[in-house]
């Protein structure tokens, strides 16, 4: 088909244009699984994935599809070795859309990659069905309303009138302000509700059927530029309710929540330097009827480390780690009860060679009594970071990184135990990629 599209939409006097990704990478972790220093906890693999995207411009239409050959997801590889046909699926259609203009509205319809950069990637990025509505009021000033459509569920929910109701939306309306020199920012509004799973106390949604929830967000962002220091600010906060259909009764729980992230940097020549922070909250009392954990409206790429923040589409896929810490009704794809510093440095050594090192710790924001068994401590841990990046040819790079996380009391236990593994847990990962 697309050797034919090649030849045909040539002639139909339709601009065609590729883009695409090739990406192999190797991986090795150590104590990743259960932190102790012993022969069964390490692993290694490779992988690889290729992006091919088509692009087709009949000005104003421009339509776009972009296939991926991996397995099990939109951010899987196929691993080297596996061939399992479960697991390593041989195409996908990772984005498919229309774009045009209705008089001065922009319209992007169809199957489409998002992201909207607030919480430095942490509020929200996935893949889904939508539409986009974009209108350009100024220059400066442009406005756009989304609505995805998360799921598609139908089937029996005392607490929903009809099928329809079990369905997952997000809508947003957003705003971005472009200050020139200065910078930009930017706000925008969540909206979400799903009909056919509630928030849990402890953690994550419910089974389908047993309830909804509804939650609002509200969030803003500043990139500022004061040459030669930058500054990014970004902050959200949530507010909603969950419904727990247990039997002819139903319970309600508050949602409430807030997320803030910073990053202050300054470049001198070919180096930079940067303290970078975050802050979620957490769930203060998880016996009550408020649940006060941030949680973001979709899939996020908050990645920050190479170890502990690895989610979203853009991860390392080395898996974040944590497996026995309560983030209470949150993930490590954004800030959820937890509280972090980092310092960090990128030095430019040469046009094709870039180094950078961080140095980060990290804490709960509420103490929490399940983590590993009742404790009395936040403290969940520090990493250190170092990556090389080297530029072999146009488009193509090698990058190389090691990373160190050693774990708090929080984390561990072994401020209530003994036997407590505490170990270093340590990943190496060198990814060879083309764009082009």
């Amino acid at each position: 088909i697309l050797m034919t599209a090649a030849w045909v939409v040539p002639a139909m006097a339709v601009d065609t244009t590729f883009d695409g990704q090739y990406r192999v990478r190797t991986i090795y972790v150590d104590n990743v699984s259960d932190t102790d220093d012993n022969a069964t906890d390490s692993n290694s693999w490779i992988d690889h994935r290729f992006r091919l995207g088509i692009k087709m411009t009949d000005a104003p239409v421009m339509g776009y599809v972009q296939l991926q050959m991996g397995g099990g997801g939109y951010n899987s590889s196929k691993v080297w070795g596996v061939n399992d046909p479960n697991t390593s699926d041989p195409i996908q259609v990772r984005q498919a859309y229309l774009d045009f203009p209705v008089g001065p509205i922009g319209i992007r319809l169809g199957r489409t990659y998002a992201s909207h950069g607030f919480l430095a990637g942490g509020m929200f990025e996935n893949i889904a069905d939508r539409y986009v509505f974009t209108y350009k009021i100024s220059d400066e000033l442009t406005t756009s309303f989304i609505h995805a459509k998360a799921s598609e569920v139908s089937g029996n929910n005392a607490l929903v009138a009809t099928g329809n109701d079990n369905d997952k939306n997000i809508y947003n309306l957003g705003a971005t302000y472009n200050m020139g020199d200065i910078g930009n920012a930017g706000a925008r509004i969540y909206y979400v509700r799903e009909g056919s799973t509630y928030i849990t106390q402890t953690g994550g949604t419910s089974a389908a059927g047993t309830g909804d929830w509804s939650a609002t967000w509200a969030t803003a962002q500043a990139n500022l530029k004061f040459d030669p220091i930058n500054v990014y600010v970004s902050g959200a906060y949530l507010t909603g309710e969950s419904n727990n259909q247990s039997g002819a009764t139903t319970v309600t729980y508050d949602l409430t929540g807030y997320a803030v992230h910073g990053d202050v940097n300054a470049s001198f020549g070919p180096a930079k330097v940067g303290v970078v922070a975050g802050m979620g909250s957490g769930d203060d009392n998880t016996g009550d009827n408020e649940l006060g954990t941030f949680f973001a409206p979709g899939g996020a790429s908050y990645i920050q480390s190479i170890l502990f923040f690895q989610s979203g589409e853009n991860n390392y896929s080395i898996g974040s780690i944590g497996g026995g810490l309560n983030t209470q009704n949150g993930s490590r794809e954004t800030l959820s009860n937890v509280t972090w510093a980092g310092l960090y440095a990128d030095f430019k050594a040469t046009d094709d060679l870039a180094l950078s090192a961080k140095a980060a710790m990290f804490k709960q924001t509420e103490e929490s009594s399940t983590a590993n068994g009742a404790t009395n401590s936040d403290d969940i841990g520090k990493e250190y970071d170092l990556i090389a990046s080297y530029k072999l040819h146009k488009g193509l790079t090698l990058l190389a990184a090691a990373a160190y996380f050693v774990p708090g009391d929080a984390y561990s236990g072994k401020d209530i135990t003994t036997t407590a593994k505490d170990d270093t847990i340590s990943a190496y990962y060198a990814r060879l990629q083309w764009d082009f």
